[in-house]
């Protein structure tokens, strides 16, 4: 059956010389995986060149849940990026993105909540003229809600260490390696309720945001079984570094 879908890539690999697999967030069932034919042509109902990570993209496929491929007939984007494949910082954030979220969304089920959080993130990320240095945090931070995984941060005191493991805020020093100490805990909470919003207000230096960065991947790898080490933090660190 022919179906209309509204997606947001995640990645593409290689399947043949005229086909490649897009992994793709769709609103209404979640993650899939495509096949997509490889063609440059003006002409082509379906142009590679659209899959690039993190597009929003309107296609047809001829869908059959449980299907493990679906081949896709049209395609066409439903938001043109003005400013992220144009800006070396948007561009570098937008790739860590798209790498985080091919590690993070694992459910082929729908979450429109979360749809809309992704589409209404990356567009706020290409319409931002400035202060967006630390988006990236402040959507793994939000992020976390949408995942089921958002610590449990009542009772910060000054004395309250973060515990990553458990997800939550202790008053004893704990007896594995995956916390903060009193002295650092009350800055990243204030990361991690920090909105777009408030984003500007944030104000990190390069050390700090290299911290939190690495804080926030350990948790992730932490809550979320076998997730990687990340190769687009490298990207991030030189670039903020």
């Amino acid at each position: 059956m022919v179906e209309k879908f509204e997606g947001i890539v995640l990645r593409t690999l290689k399947y043949s010389d005229t086909l490649m697999i897009a992994d793709i967030y769709t609103r209404g069932y979640g993650r899939l995986s495509f096949l997509v034919p490889v063609s440059h042509s003006r002409r082509s109902k379906v142009r590679s060149v659209l899959f690039q990570p993190l597009s929003m993209l309107t296609f047809t496929a001829n869908f059959k849940k449980g299907k493990s491929l679906s081949r896709i007939g049209e395609v066409q984007p439903y938001v043109v990026y003005s400013s992220i494949q144009n800006d070396v910082v948007k561009s570098a954030i937008s790739l860590y993105i798209a790498e985080l979220l091919t590690y993070a969304l694992r459910e082929e089920s729908g979450d429109d909540s979360l749809f809309c959080f992704l589409d209404r993130s990356l567009m706020l990320l290409d319409g931002l003229e400035h202060g967006y240095s630390d988006f990236h945090l402040v959507f793994m931070a939000q992020l976390l809600r949408y995942l089921g995984i958002y610590p449990n941060l009542e009772g910060c005191t000054p004395n309250s260490y973060f515990d990553l493991m458990q997800g939550c805020l202790v008053r004893e020093h704990p007896l594995h390696g995956d916390f903060l100490m009193p002295s650092d805990t009350h800055s990243f909470v204030s990361l991690l309720q920090t909105g777009y919003e408030s984003m500007h207000r944030l104000s990190l230096n390069r050390r700090l945001r290299g911290e939190y960065l690495a804080i926030l991947n350990r948790y992730y790898a932490l809550h979320i079984p076998d997730f990687p080490l990340l190769k687009s933090v490298e990207v991030l660190r030189e670039l903020f570094g």
